[in-house]
């Protein structure tokens, strides 16, 4: 069974050795990363695929709140915390489960157990396939489906991702992004633009064009050309 893998955001060294040691314990559990402040964490978020976050409540810079409510959508979460006048709050959130400090092993544990009955199945596969990605707009961590993306366009330090519906603006590069996208569907075509290859409409080789199903004609670059084309080579 693959492991569930975890990340812990907490300020507190004690308390950050203290969590290692129970995952130590447990060998369902995979600790990824340790984070003592959220933006950190959040940042992390955009390029790696985590299953459960455990959260302190009192964070500097970042509240565990604020953190869970910028993502989109919301992750399993179990919050630690000192205070119980927040729990109320974490539930709100859909917070899976509430732990007061100090936390002893035997409930860390039944919380735990209790994320396996919830969402077991989903934590099932030793090798599952990704479906979509988060990335980051305006402070927000945003759940793009891959089979929703039309095509990704480079600008400069940033990218612009075309969906159907919109388009979302985040900091990173056609270089760093093409790592995350699914090798049989996204394709590079020129040095401004990836597409994904089953939102095609028709392809003008002539005039080294690619219309994309929004109608959007973007160009073939000349160093991407001849492999595109062999690729596409009609059937007659």
């Amino acid at each position: 069974m693959k492991k569930i893998r975890c990340i812990v955001l907490e300020d507190e060294e004690p308390a950050q050795n203290l969590m290692r040691n129970y995952f130590n314990r447990l060998p369902e559990l995979e600790l990824v990363e340790v984070f003592d402040n959220a933006l950190e964490a959040s940042d992390f978020l955009e390029d790696n695929a985590i299953d459960l976050i455990f959260t302190d409540i009192e964070m500097p810079r970042l509240s565990g709140l604020d953190f869970i409510r910028m993502l989109s959508p919301k992750p399993h979460v179990i919050i630690i915390t000192a205070y119980p006048n927040f729990a109320l709050e974490g539930f709100e959130l859909d917070a899976i489960d509430y732990l007061k400090k100090p936390v002893s092993f035997d409930r860390f544990k039944k919380s735990v157990e209790k994320v396996q009955r919830l969402y077991g199945n989903s934590f099932s596969e030793e090798n599952p396939v990704s479906i979509a990605m988060y990335v980051k707009e305006s402070g927000r961590m945003i759940k793009i489906e891959f089979a929703d993306i039309l095509y990704i366009e480079g600008l400069g330090d940033y990218i612009k991702i075309i969906t159907k519906e919109r388009s979302i603006v985040t900091l990173s590069t056609l270089t760093k992004i093409i790592e995350t996208l699914p090798a049989t569907n996204f394709i590079r075509v020129h040095k401004s633009f990836i597409i994904n290859s089953d939102k095609i409409d028709s392809i003008d080789s002539a005039n080294s064009l690619v219309i994309m199903n929004d109608k959007k004609e973007i160009t073939l670059g000349r160093a991407f050309k001849t492999a595109f084309i062999s690729r596409f080579k009609a059937i007659n």
